[in-house]
């Protein structure tokens, strides 16, 4: 098989649309106030196709303290870099459903981050969908590798990347675990995101000296009803504003 042809069924394979999604989603709120601007910016060196591999049907939450208000565990820190996760079953004679876990080491906790055991050393571990598998009738579906690897994931999202993640502890699969992946440390917990539940600082924004330098990470920031996820500049405004509202540990 060539490598075209390759990358052409791996289009055709996203696991996500036949298994459980590594996300989940949250209640819509009031709409915000007006924001600086409508988009976020785009001329950074972070590489978020990896985490947006596909559309996510959800209604948005209109603003961070919103969402924080809604969440059990936010925090801020940095990606410490990026695991194997679990190998799901998908569908008898389907390929595995392969998950990547980003680990992330809290810097500043906001909310439910001391309480919670399942944060060990300060370090939590997010899930994300992996993404296609590349076809191979040559062998069985099981053995079909993955087209993007944790090496991918690592330089899409370097390790020192300055984060904020509202995470819980994911439910429990419904899908059999064929492989674990990576060990996590003992009574760690994977966790799971909503669609806005990542939001990260581009690094190479912040080299160039950008006014803004804030990205979302599954889904972008837009402007219009979640405007307000828009209207901090830079990590530190945005971890300030949570503040404001009354989210700090």
């Amino acid at each position: 098989m060539t490598r075209r042809g390759a990358l052409l069924l791996a289009a055709m394979l996203p696991l996500g649309a036949c298994a459980a999604p590594a996300n989940d989603a949250v209640p819509h709120g009031p709409a915000p106030g007006p924001a600086r601007t409508a988009t976020e910016p785009v001329n950074g060196t972070l590489d978020l196709s990896p985490l947006r591999q596909s559309g996510m049907d959800y209604d948005p939450v209109p603003s961070p303290e919103a969402l924080a208000a809604r969440r059990p565990i936010v925090a801020a820190g940095s990606v410490d870099g990026w695991q194997q996760g679990p190998a799901l079953d998908s569908y008898p004679g389907g390929p595995l459903d392969y998950r990547v876990l980003m680990r992330v080491r809290i810097t500043t906790p906001l909310k439910g981050v001391r309480s919670a055991a399942s944060i060990r050393d300060g370090v939590v571990f997010i899930e994300f969908d992996q993404g296609a598998v590349i076809r191979d009738d040559a062998l069985p579906p099981e053995l079909w590798r993955l087209d993007k690897s944790v090496a991918d994931f690592e330089r899409a999202i370097p390790a020192g990347t300055r984060v904020l993640v509202f995470p819980r502890e994911r439910p429990a699969y419904e899908q059999t675990v064929h492989a674990p992946g990576d060990p996590l440390p003992p009574g760690a917990k994977i966790m799971s995101i909503p669609p806005q539940g990542l939001v990260l600082e581009d690094p190479g924004l912040v080299r160039l000296g950008s006014e803004r330098t804030l990205v979302g990470g599954r889904e972008p920031l837009r402007g219009g009803s979640t405007a307000a996820w828009l209207e901090p500049r830079t990590m530190d405004e945005m971890i300030e504003r949570l503040r404001r509202a009354g989210f700090s540990e």
